[in-house]
Formats: C-alpha cells, sequence, structure tokens
C-alpha cells in the first residue's frame, strides 16, 4: 500500500492533535467496531475526522487498505509476543502462562482494535486475505507446538488432543476482548493469571 510520505505544511498536526493520518486510522478503527467494515463508508470516516471526503486519499490508499493495516498490524503484535515467549526458553507451562500475559496486554491496549482483528479479515480481498491467514497460522502453530512438547515431556495429559486442547484455548483467548473492561477492576495480567489458572489444570497429565 502506499502513503503520502510527509505532511505538507497545512496538513501537519499542530502540538497535541494527532497527525491526519493518525487520525483517520482512529476514526476507522471505531467505526468498524461500530459498524463493521462494510457499514462504514470513506465518507463516514471522513466526517469523523473533521476533513473533506477526497482529502482522505492524501494519506489513504482505500478503504481496503486501511483495514488491512488495521488487522495486520495487530497480527503482527501477536506473532511478536509470540516470538519473545519461545525466545525464552520456558517449560510448556510457563511459556502458555507467559503468551496468555501477553495476549491479554495486547487486548487491554485496545478491545475493539483487537475484534477487527479477529473478526473482520474476512473482509479483505485476495492475496491480502491469504497471507494474513498464513500469518495467523504462526501464532496458532506457536500454541500447537507448546502443548505438543507438554504432552511429549508428560507435563500434559498423554491423551490430549492437541488440536481440540489449542482451538479451545485460542478460543477462550479470542473471546477475551468481548467482555475485558480496560477500566478494571482487575488487570490484564490478573486476568491472564486466573485464565491460566483454569485452562491450565484442564491440560496437565493426571496420572
Amino acid at each position: 500500500m502506499t502513503t503520502s510520505s510527509h505532511a505538507s505544511g497545512r496538513n501537519a498536526s499542530r502540538p497535541g492533535q494527532q497527525a491526519p493520518r493518525d487520525a483517520i486510522f482512529a476514526a476507522a478503527t471505531r467505526l468498524f467496531g461500530e459498524r463493521g467494515y462494510t457499514g462504514t463508508t470513506m465518507r463516514d470516516i471522513a466526517k469523523a475526522v473533521g476533513i473533506l471526503p477526497g482529502s482522505l486519499y492524501a494519506h489513504i490508499e482505500s478503504k481496503d487498505a486501511v483495514l488491512l493495516e488495521i488487522i495486520e498490524g495487530g497480527v503482527d503484535r501477536f506473532n511478536a509476543a509470540a516470538d519473545r515467549v519461545d525466545a525464552l526458553g520456558l517449560t510448556p507451562g510457563e511459556a502458555l502462562h507467559a503468551i496468555f500475559r501477553e495476549h491479554l496486554r495486547i487486548v487491554a491496549d485496545n478491545p475493539g482494535r483487537t475484534l477487527i482483528v479477529f473478526h473482520q479479515w474476512r473482509f479483505l480481498d485476495e492475496p491480502h486475505r491469504s497471507r494474513l491467514l498464513a500469518k495467523r497460522r504462526h501464532y496458532e502453530n506457536f500454541f500447537t507446538r507448546t502443548v505438543r512438547t507438554g504432552v511429549e515431556q508428560g507435563v500434559f495429559g498423554p491423551t490430549l488432543d492437541v488440536k481440540v486442547a489449542v482451538l479451545g484455548v485460542l478460543g477462550a483467548l479470542n473471546w477475551t476482548p468481548e467482555w475485558f473492561s480496560p477500566d478494571g477492576p482487575a488487570t490484564p495480567d490478573a486476568i491472564a493469571d486466573r485464565i491460566a489458572d483454569s485452562l491450565l489444570d484442564g491440560l496437565r497429565n493426571r496420572a
């Protein structure tokens, strides 16, 4: 996608204000969350930012490009978190606990944006959709490798269905932006710890 490399003097943001492009993405994220991608028009985004619809194209390529950047940025954050945890050399249980915390911190940063990342990728055109799905699999593969290692090491149950377990764990984590409140009272880490207590207990070897 292409974007303007720099703002002209009249488009430059004043101190304390969002840059036009940042304001556009913030407005688009809010509107996609409230109305959905298909229910949001470029005119809606322009109105929310306070500029003329034609002026949007000085900062963004298209509505699809905005959705792509929102989703890809989110997926990249989750993948980077998985890679950080992977590099720590933790036990399977510790690694899952760590990624639960990382996951909830990303959700807490902007629950509405995370919902777009999880659910509105379906509106992306090809080849972007397939590329984003491949990136999403990187995150899922971290969980699959970790759970499988736990089974092989005897930490998790020997009869555990790894695929079902991973889908169950991810389903629980991906549901969190639906109910998480940034205003508390529980912190993201506290919620992640409670989720870990519940989900990891179900995976552990009872022998």
